[in-house]
């Protein structure tokens, strides 16, 4: 046989199944292993993805504890800082009580109390 006469004749052979049967929608259907399979899947991702879920929430949490942590001793240190230099350059204002650093009791004016929180200027 020729080249041109195999080519020819695979070209206008018919393309059909070998059993010689027509496709129906229950003969190419995955059936019922195909559902278990497909569901198992399903069932997999929906677990991994409440397992990301929940492993982003646990981060996220940790990164949050983390910044207040550092915050709070950025605080702690500027605190300490701020002390320290307010320790040295104090001044005793001579109207205040060098030990604890309240108004001595000529200074205040009529009506005004060491309890009251005010300051004298609101109390007039």
């Amino acid at each position: 046989m020729s080249p041109a006469l195999v080519i020819t004749e695979l070209v206008l052979a018919a393309p059909t199944p070998s059993d010689g049967e027509e496709f129906t929608p229950v003969s190419v259907s995955p059936g019922l292993p195909g559902f278990f399979a497909t569901f198992v899947l399903a069932a997999l991702l929906v677990l991994l993805l409440v397992d990301m879920a929940r492993r982003v929430r646990r981060v996220q949490a940790a990164g949050r504890v983390r910044e207040r942590y550092e915050a709070q001793e950025r605080r702690d240190r500027a605190e300490e800082q701020r002390d320290a230099a307010g320790a040295e350059s104090r001044e005793v204002d001579p109207g205040t009580d060098p030990v604890d650093g309240t108004h001595t009791a000529g200074e205040r004016g009529a009506g005004e109390s060491e309890d009251d929180p005010r300051p004298p200027s609101d109390l007039r």
